[in-house]
């Protein structure tokens, strides 16, 4: 009984989720007292939560013969699953001991906060993207542009306390595991670049079945996903410039972050008149 109970993809969402609040509190709590930051118990956590995250992906895709991005649970499932495998390709390159502490508490609100919340993981019928491997790539590769901006977010929040720090000329506690503001400026340079440059090519991808099949893309979805990806193109090409750099930068990273999680539901709405015609998705393949 307790071995089927595991094997749920709900229990192993929730197992993850549960691992990464568990990584967050232990990161708190080493620097609310000021102790010395656990990073190898941090990173055991994390790794920990993202098998328990992978496991349910894979029961969960199993299920419905698909990649899970069918409704704004999985999506919520999904970002957060990418953030913490980026965590764990950036994190030790620029060697950012704190990020592992910032994307345990983003996760956490993402996985946790949408499995608190039944009501978000909406059923639908299997098979969702119509057997067409061109809307499920575009999916696949949209939602985890949305985790390389989240950890765009949390290294220009890092950057925004650094700032704050060396302003009030303070050097301990949880400056002193920051990086400089240089690097993580330089950083966030370069994963919006990367995470503008995956976001276009989810596009184009999308946009071989929109020519296909204009009229089973709503115009707002299409309107609201080139709003968000104008307003990265636009940061990208502004820093490249050097009209957007430091503070200003980080303030529209965070910002622009917001306003994709914010369009995820209405684009996920309209999304599902999208799949409620299979028979003319198909046409794309014939």
């Amino acid at each position: 009984m307790l071995q089927e109970i595991a094997m749920t993809d709900r229990t192993a969402f929730g197992i993850g989720a549960a691992i990464y609040l568990m990584a967050f509190i232990l990161g708190g709590i080493m620097l609310l007292f000021k102790k010395r930051y656990p990073r190898a118990a941090m990173f055991a956590l994390l790794t920990g939560g993202f098998l328990m995250q992978t496991l349910g992906l894979n029961l969960r895709g199993a299920e419905i013969k698909a990649c899970p991005l069918g409704n704004g649970f999985e999506i919520a499932q999904f970002i957060a699953w990418s953030l913490v495998l980026l965590y764990f390709i950036v994190g030790p390159i620029f060697r950012l001991r704190l990020l592992g502490f910032f994307a345990a508490g983003l996760t956490t609100l993402l996985a946790g906060g949408t499995w608190l919340v039944p009501a978000w993981d909406k059923p639908y019928p299997p098979g969702i993207f119509g057997g067409n491997p061109w809307i499920e790539l575009h999916a696949a590769l949209a939602i985890f542009s949305y985790g390389v901006f989240a950890i765009v977010a949390l290294v220009s929040t890092m950057f925004l306390i650094q700032q704050h720090g060396l302003k009030k000329k303070q050097f301990s506690g949880v400056y002193a595991y920051l990086p400089s503001v240089q690097q993580l400026d330089l950083m966030a340079k370069r994963l919006m670049i990367t995470g503008g440059t995956v976001l276009t090519a989810a596009l184009i991808f999308g946009a071989v079945f929109w020519i296909n099949n204009p009229d089973l893309v709503p115009l707002f979805k299409l309107g609201v996903t080139c709003f968000i990806w104008g307003g990265y193109l636009t940061v990208v090409i502004l820093r490249i410039q050097k009209k957007l750099v430091t503070r200003r930068h980080a303030i529209a990273a965070i910002v622009l972050f917001l306003l994709a999680l914010a369009s995820l539901w209405p684009v996920q709405s309209a999304r599902h008149s999208e799949l409620d015609t299979p028979p003319s998705v198909e046409s794309l393949s014939k």
